[in-house]
């Protein structure tokens, strides 16, 4: 280790806590009618950094209270959190008591979380003791310098969870609007029984053989045919729901791009993943033109009575996927075929009408892209504030 700051010494963390190891009490104990005390066994009763316990036990084994810092003694090991509960802890979890400043050490913690990561990493490191946690090394601070910087990365953390309510607010909020106008749209006052339940009078449900053409991309195997740069090919992988994600695009030669050119993608086509998440749909923009797909369905819609965007919402949401997975085959493995595809039905409103609802849906959208990419640079100034500050790199 680097040669410590003047006025920082090393200790372990037996040195300045007190570390508690969960047990887990009798499963027969388990309820779910909030009987004796709030149960915390795991990264599953773990969120946003905060406990959220799951289940109840009417044995007390090993206690925590409101405070402590809990960290994950098995896979995955070294996740912290804050209790926010009085409660029994099992063997999944130990408590961390701070003798002085538990602020900073839980920001020690959290940062101390990539080191777990890589213990863990290609090899069956899956649990760790108490005496493991107990010689964890620390390089200290005085303990007003300690406050100063619990402040700073946890001011950081406040802006974070601030970030954190908004997209679950916004994921709320699209949810509840996707309901509503997918199935009841704008302003109807007039509605009707249909076969996919009750619509407005003015829509009607119609199948996909009906309003559009469906294929298959190129089904041969691409391998020897990639290149540095070519025609860009889009795989299951690059399809998310609503939109793509280019980052490990990968390109054919433009010799086998011309033997599969009519697998070309068009503007406007929904791209539908065969496998793995069958259903799964985004609409091709007008840079994707002319590049081609490997083994994933190919909407083209016929003339202009349907708009894509509102096609793909329909299709990405709740009820839509339900609807889709009535037409998968196969057995372990799920999978969607062009014929079963074509006898997909939705609920179609009028065109103008499609458009106003998926522009309504595309906003809520941008906005839970904006909250995100304003989430990922608050957490990548803490991490840069976590290794000058924690390291003393930069004195406050």
């Amino acid at each position: 280790m680097k040669k410590l700051p003047e006025g920082w010494k090393l200790v372990t963390l037996g040195d300045i806590c007190t570390i508690n190891m969960g047990q887990s009490p009798k499963s027969e104990t388990y309820n779910e009618n909030s009987i004796g005390f709030p149960l915390i066994q795991g990264n599953a009763d773990i969120k946003h950094r905060k406990t959220l316990p799951r289940i109840y036990t009417s044995e007390l084994t090993k206690e925590c209270n409101i405070g402590d810092i809990i960290m994950t003694v098995r896979a995955p090991v070294g996740s912290i959190a804050k209790s926010y509960h009085n409660a029994c802890i099992g063997r999944g979890v130990c408590s961390i008591q701070a003798i002085e400043e538990k602020e900073f050490l839980y920001q020690f913690l959290l940062n101390y979380e990539n080191k777990w990561d890589k213990l863990s990493q290609g090899s069956t490191f899956t649990a760790v003791n108490g005496s493991d946690i107990k010689n964890i090394k620390i390089p200290l601070p005085p303990l007003e310098e300690q406050k100063k910087i619990a402040e700073i990365l946890s001011t950081v953390d406040q802006k974070i969870a601030f970030v954190d309510n908004q997209i679950e607010e916004t994921e709320a909020l699209k949810k509840g609007l996707m309901q509503k106008l997918l199935t009841e749209g704008i302003g109807h006052s007039e509605f009707k029984d249909s076969e996919l339940g009750r619509i407005p009078v003015e829509w009607e449900v119609i199948k996909f053989k009906d309003c559009a053409k469906i294929s298959v991309g190129i089904a041969t195997s691409t391998t020897e045919h990639f290149v540095d740069k070519g025609t860009p090919l889009i795989r299951n992988q690059n399809i998310k729901e609503n939109k793509f994600d280019f980052s490990d695009l990968l390109f054919i030669s433009e010799k086998f791009a011309k033997e599969n050119k009519t697998k070309k993608i068009k503007e406007h086509d929904l791209l539908v993943i065969r496998t793995g998440y069958p259903g799964l749909t985004a609409v091709v923009t007008k840079e994707m033109e002319g590049w081609q797909t490997f083994t994933t369905l190919i909407v083209r819609p016929n003339g202009s009575a349907l708009y894509s965007h509102f096609i793909a919402y329909y299709m990405n949401s709740p009820f839509g996927k339900n609807n889709l997975a009535k037409l998968e085959a196969g057995g372990a493995q799920k999978n969607l075929n062009s014929k079963s595809l074509e006898k997909f039905k939705l609920i179609l409103p009028p065109l103008e009408e499609q458009k106003q609802i998926a522009e309504i849906l595309s906003a809520a959208d941008e906005k839970l892209e904006n909250l995100k990419a304003k989430k990922e640079s608050f957490e990548e100034l803490k991490k840069g504030l976590m290794q000058k500050l924690l390291t003393g790199e930069v004195r406050v």
